[in-house]
């Protein structure tokens, strides 16, 4: 479940607090739980119970990373082959800061990070996405998205030119995206694999392209 449904099912809010709650805790970047306290006390009144909560979320989420098995294969095969890595992600702090103490040889073969509470947007909107490119040089149409959502990740990539590769690690979450794709109402990915140990022979195809750039969503 993610942190921003936590929240909302911990404060009871209803669905347009939890849209505005969501927006806040992923596109700022908070020091800490007592500063998440402070801007959400602006969307609905906290008890003490609450924030004691939301702190005790905070630490839960600092350690909650695990890294996703044959990623950090297929991170190093990538530059291997010489692709320049980025990171795209809709995170907030707690669980950043856990990624890279889980995932420590991922973070240090990223080059750039677009993060949502550092860009102050969230996928899909384009900017998070032109943020990788811009901060990487790199040409969308010689750069590839990997992603296990369509709707997040392959589709805002398609729009901006990027060759994709759907990761369908988890297709029952993806069932009403693949049912628009397959009756052509959205693009068609260039590339579908059933998980991570499948990239490696799809960025080998790339590489021979000559696409360089690899963005990443984790």
């Amino acid at each position: 479940m993610s942190p921003a449904r936590q929240i909302s099912r911990l404060l009871e809010l209803s669905p347009e607090q939890d849209r505005l709650v969501g927006e806040l805790i992923m596109c700022r970047e908070f020091a800490g739980p007592r500063e998440v306290c402070a801007a959400l006390s602006e969307v609905v009144p906290l008890s003490r119970q609450q924030e004691e909560l939301l702190a005790r979320l905070w630490l839960e989420q600092e350690n909650a990373a695990v890294e996703i098995p044959g990623a950090a294969a297929a991170v190093r095969r990538a530059r291997e082959l010489g692709y320049v890595v980025g990171l795209v992600s809709d995170i907030w702090v707690p669980y950043y800061r856990a990624f890279l103490r889980a995932c420590p040889g991922i973070a240090a073969l990223v080059e750039y990070a677009a993060l949502s509470f550092r860009v102050g947007r969230k996928k899909p909107a384009e900017e998070l996405f032109r943020a990788a490119l811009e901060a990487l040089d790199a040409d969308p149409r010689r750069s590839v998205m990997i992603g296990d959502t369509y709707e997040k990740d392959i589709l805002p990539a398609k729009k901006l030119g990027l060759a994709t590769i759907w990761v369908l690690s988890r297709p029952e979450r993806e069932y009403p995206a693949m049912a628009r794709v397959l009756w052509d109402e959205w693009p068609r990915p260039d590339f579908i694999v059933p998980g991570t140990a499948q990239l490696a022979r799809v960025l080998e195809e790339l590489a021979k392209k000559e696409r360089y750039t690899c963005v990443w969503k984790y």
